[in-house]
């Protein structure tokens, strides 16, 4: 039997003209070299004299060494040998079958996978052919190829592993056929994204992703047939109950509603092997098998049970689907939740080919409404996105569908023909405003001076636990400043218990005896209906009465903040640069806005520039949320963000090129809020706790 010298690492001794070397399998099978031949024991050929092949004692395998009287050949690295006086295991060589060597090279130059599991790069060490976890000595190695297939064995073992090279040839056979099918054809923005996944996969096979991203393309361009069996491709290499989960989306959408089933059986079984586990799916199941769309309800279900989901890479082909008759309200909600989040996500163009493809399913519904007004809106048409989102608020009550979070200002949101000329009209106090207490700071000799600014805060008694930090902090920073001018704090709050009251009179006849640069005015009462929309709404609701007893720029914000030492720098800046400020985080430059929807206009921070349109903007952001708020409604979530960007569009944004408009968020922000530093909790630690003892203290110090 013929056999070549095998290094550690992984090389062969050879000879190139007189010289000894090492080479690699393709040196060898291209005859680039000569190797170097071990036959009938240890005679060496070509022979070389004082070149002595002799047995490495001590070892167990039949390790070689190379002697030349008492030095020894050493295989340094990859490339180079040398001469040595002492001898190392890995200077070892093994001899091993010279047709090996063919089957060992197609190993090495490519992917496999050995069953139906992940693909491996395969490598030499330690004289054994490494595969994954896997590891067959060299000597004892037994290898056949047939064509992609290669069938290891192991000397006197029974065991034969199976390998298939990466790209099989089913993936081949695959690409050419997708590749043709969209020859001939008109290019589209789809094609082109095809043709651009197919290059993907066939640049880099081995990354399954792209082979499951060209999957989800062709499903999502109606080419069902090509999805399937590429997703079978990926299947063989990834065994992850995800791919599974896939498969089972794939059916659903074929209209194959048992083996979608099915395929949600054995993925679930993969991926829960602890029966009580699985046994919680199991109403999921039986409504599935009755023909409710349940793959729906599936990602939920998995976060309550295991707190986990599978990969989510395939859940835009739930959408759209002509929804069961049998389906329950929950499977409805979570369609429309899905529906929301999914539509534009990929763009316009494919928002709205989901769109027509939702209507022809389903016909006019909430999710497909409340999707057509924000594209009218960002298109701006605000006529049709007006007539979407009385639809989309219709339908939702009708049918008892719930927005997801940021579309829950569907429901406050009022047409362009109700919100004209707003500011002028009475509108009744349905919120119950109109008749609470104010009390205010007078300093001696100070009665008819006008504030520099107003900062106008609403809270409930539960956010009050933010109000001593605000205070304080706003007293710090008006102590420190020169006397040029007085800066006034406003505060409405819901219902304040007698503590919190006191306080709050403690902190007027504090103001009203010495000079800080700060004084307070604060209204308080019962609102007539107490959520979380009416409390974010307070600010607005007393802004007319500030507007109408001081004339000055005023700041709206979120309660939950504080004052940075340098805000009135900061202040001084803006007033000098600014006619208006707001959170255009959706806005461009030029006061487009490009994304979301109409009420996703911050609310948090606001800056209101010219004092001769406060009133009118004051009485317009009262009178908007009298009108919109309605306790009917299933929530009025958002309704203080309906009327900012009302009042925007109506009061700033047609002088937007004359007007010089701040982006709150960019720079350094005028008030540390929760967002800065990891939350709200996190905001009332930030630089050290204070509480309504601490603000007393201060005063009286």
């Amino acid at each position: 039997m013929t056999s070549y010298l095998l290094s550690w690492h992984g090389t062969l001794l050879a000879s190139r003209d007189a010289c000894l070397c090492t080479a690699s399998f393709a040196d060898v099978l291209l005859k680039v070299v000569t190797p170097v031949l071990v036959e009938d024991g240890y005679e060496v050929t070509p022979a070389r004299s004082g070149l002595v092949l002799c047995a490495q004692p001590d070892t167990t395998r039949p390790l070689c060494v190379l002697r030349m009287g008492t030095e020894f050949l050493s295989s340094r690295n990859s490339m180079d040998l040398d001469w040595t006086g002492h001898h190392m295991d890995w200077e070892s060589f093994l001899p091993i079958r010279a047709s090996l060597i063919p089957v060992l090279h197609a190993l090495l130059s490519r992917r496999w996978s050995m069953g139906n599991g992940s693909l491996h790069l395969p490598r030499i060490h330690d004289f054994s052919l490494v595969i994954g976890e896997h590891a067959w000595p060299l000597e004892t190695l037994m290898a056949t190829r047939e064509d992609d297939i290669v069938l290891l064995e192991t000397e006197g073992e029974e065991t034969v592993w199976i390998l298939e090279s990466c790209p099989p040839k089913v993936l081949s056979q695959l690409l050419n056929a997708l590749s043709e099918s969209l020859m001939g054809i008109d290019s589209t923005s789809e094609t082109k994204w095809l043709n651009r996944q197919i290059l993907k996969v066939s640049v880099a096979p081995h990354e399954i992703i792209h082979i499951l991203y060209l999957a989800l393309m062709c499903a999502e361009q109606g080419r069902l047939d090509f999805a399937q069996e590429f997703l079978k491709c990926a299947r063989l290499y990834d065994e992850r109950p995800d791919l599974i989960y896939f498969q089972a989306i794939l059916s659903e959408r074929m209209g194959d509603h048992a083996a979608a089933t099915a395929h949600l059986s054995q993925a679930l079984a993969q991926q829960f092997p602890d029966s009580s586990i699985i046994r919680q799916f199991g109403y999921l199941e039986t409504r599935m098998a009755e023909g409710e769309n349940m793959l729906l309800l599936l990602p939920e279900l998995m976060q309550q049970v295991s707190g986990s989901c599978f990969d989510p890479l395939f859940d835009s082909l739930l959408l759209p689907q002509k929804m069961a008759t049998t389906n329950n309200q929950d499977v409805v909600q979570a369609y429309s939740l899905m529906f929301e989040q999914f539509c534009f996500s990929k763009g316009r163009d494919r928002g709205l080919a989901l769109l027509r493809h939702e209507q022809t399913c389903n016909g006019i519904r909430y999710w497909s409404e409340i999707c057509l007004g924000h594209d009218a809106w960002l298109s701006g048409d605000r006529a049709a996105a007006d007539r979407h989102y009385g639809e989309a608020k219709t339908q939702a009550i009708k049918t008892g569908i719930m927005p997801i979070h940021y579309n829950c200002g569907v429901f406050s949101w009022l047409p362009e023909n109700e919100v004209a000329g707003l500011e002028d009209k009475v509108v009744e106090d349905r919120l119950g405003t109109s008749g609470w207490t104010w009390k205010s700071s007078v300093l001696s000799g100070q009665e008819d001076v006008q504030p520099e600014l107003c900062l106008v805060f609403g809270c409930d008694t539960g956010y009050f636990q933010f109000i001593p930090k605000l205070v304080l902090s706003l007293l710090k920073v008006c102590m420190a400043r020169p006397k040029r001018g007085r800066i006034r704090l406003c505060l409405g709050i819901d219902s304040p218990t007698n503590e919190q009251l006191d306080w709050l009179e403690e902190m007027v006849s504090a103001l009203s005896v010495h000079d800080y640069g700060l004084d307070f005015t604060f209204a308080h009462g019962p609102l007539t209906y107490r959520d979380g929309a009416t409390y974010t709404a307070i600010r607005y609701l007393i802004f007319p009465e500030i507007a109408e007893r001081w004339s000055c720029p005023v700041i709206t914000a979120d309660c939950d903040g504080y004052f940075p030492s340098d805000f009135l720098t900061l202040w001084e800046e803006m007033k000098a640069t600014a006619d208006y400020g707001f959170r255009l985080y959706a806005y461009d430059k030029a006061g487009h806005q490009f994304f979301g929807e109409p009420w996703g206009f911050g609310a948090g921070i606001s800056y209101f520039g010219n004092a001769e349109k406060v009133p009118d903007i004051a009485r317009f952001l009262h009178n908007y949320l009298q009108i919109a708020y309605n306790p009917d409604n299933p929530t009025n979530w958002c309704i203080d963000q309906c009327a900012l960007v009302q009042a925007y569009r109506q009061f700033v944004a047609p002088d937007w090129e004359t007007l010089r408009i701040r982006f709150m968020d960019d720079g350094t922000p005028l008030m540390v809020m929760p967002h800065h530093v990891g939350g709200k909790q996190e905001l009332l630690e930030h630089e050290g706790t204070v509480s309504a003892e601490d603000v007393q203290a201060f005063l009286s110090g």
